[in-house]
């Protein structure tokens, strides 16, 4: 089977995947993913002078927090352990992996509201995707990033990660985060797989 590297998808897609949303939902856009042994993922997100952060971080100065963009760090690692899962799982099951990288490209399209879109191509995943929600939320383990420069309004985070040991239920992740090229953010990143699902009463 050959490695998929094409794959763009938007927030409305992202949304089916991890459960964040505005104003903690810290990736814009998946822009490719590789499998490969080290699987890996790039995402990004825009930094907007409308976040309501920076009403209070700081009043007079839009600087980026730096707990932000190793948030947004920790949710792309779990969106590259996401799709690598049910890329593994599929395969498992005797079909075609890449099979997992043409719904979700095909969803985007649906979203973005281009020709091309077929129903039926997404709906097994889709329906899993409901089913297993619960398996979308990581939770850290241990955190190891250094802030290497500061984020300000107005710019694009790229984040790069790559997933370089998995072990039963944590992962490890390789993580930078780049502004323009330039590295603000680097380092290591474990987390859980999947936690189990809260009671509902936690939920109201």
């Amino acid at each position: 089977m050959k490695t998929s590297s094409r794959l763009s998808l938007g927030a409305d897609v992202i949304n089916l995947l991890i459960p964040h949303r505005r104003p903690f939902s810290m990736v814009d856009v998946i822009e490719s993913y590789e499998r490969g042994p080290r699987p890996t993922l790039r995402a990004a997100r825009h930094v907007s002078a409308n976040e309501p952060v920076f009403e209070g971080h700081f009043p007079g100065l839009h600087l980026w927090p730096g707990v932000y963009t190793i948030e947004g760090l920790g949710q792309s690692s779990n969106l590259l352990g996401i799709i690598a899962a049910y890329q593994d799982a599929w395969e498992a099951k005797g079909h075609d992996p890449n099979d997992v990288i043409e719904a979700l490209q095909n969803l985007a399209l649906g979203y973005r509201l281009q020709p091309g879109y077929k129903p039926e191509v997404s709906a097994a995943l889709i329906e899993s995707l409901k089913a297993h929600s619960n398996l979308h939320v990581g939770m850290s383990a241990s955190v190891d990033v250094k802030l290497l420069q500061p984020v300000f309004a107005g710019q694009r985070i790229e984040y790069i990660v790559s997933q370089s040991h998995l072990m039963e239920n944590l992962a490890r992740y390789e993580v930078e985060a780049r502004v323009e090229g330039r590295t603000v953010a680097k380092g290591v990143m474990t987390s859980t797989r999947s936690i189990p699902p809260l009671p509902a009463p936690i939920f109201g």
